[in-house]
Order: structure tokens, then C-alpha cells, then sequence
């Protein structure tokens, strides 16, 4: 919510949320899937780590690896447009 504009912005806004979403996709695509899957269910659908652990039998701890793991990939991929937006 703090760096992706909202859909109501002015043009220059829209137009970075674009790219933001487009960034965001193509560093998803190239998580692992099981990184990918607790990422997007998590922080996209909002889902909690029990709904998550119930749906696709992945234990708890694990659910949470995957998810670091993913975070820390996707701030790697993505530092360079934060720090573009940033200035």
C-alpha cells in the first residue's frame, strides 16, 4: 500500500502502478512455485499461515521457510525499482 499507488491516482500514478505490477509478476514468475504459491496466497489472497497449512498440507514451519525465502528473493529483485521510485 506504501509504494503501489491506488487505482484512483493521477496519470503519473497509474502509470507506476503499472510498471510496479508488471515488476512485481515477472519477479513472482521466477520464485520457485512453492515459494510463489505461500507468497501469493499470504500476501495477495490474505490468507493466514493455518488457512494455508490446511489447504495444501504443508506444515507450518515450512509454509514459513518458503515465505522468507520468497521475501528475500523478491526484495533482491526488486531493490533497484524501490530505489527508483524512491528519488
Amino acid at each position: 500500500d506504501e509504494v503501489i499507488p491506488s487505482d484512483d491516482s493521477d496519470p503519473i500514478d497509474v502509470v507506476y502502478r503499472g510498471a510496479i505490477v508488471e515488476r512485481l509478476e515477472d519477479a513472482l514468475d521466477e520464485l520457485p512455485e512453492n515459494q510463489r504459491e505461500v507468497f501469493v496466497l499470504h500476501e495477495i489472497e490474505g490468507r493466514s499461515f493455518k488457512e494455508i497449512e490446511v489447504m495444501t498440507g504443508v506444515r507450518l514451519n515450512t509454509l514459513l521457510s518458503r515465505k522468507r525465502y520468497a521475501v528475500l528473493k523478491l526484495r533482491e529483485q526488486l531493490l533497484d525499482l524501490y530505489q527508483e521510485l524512491d528519488d
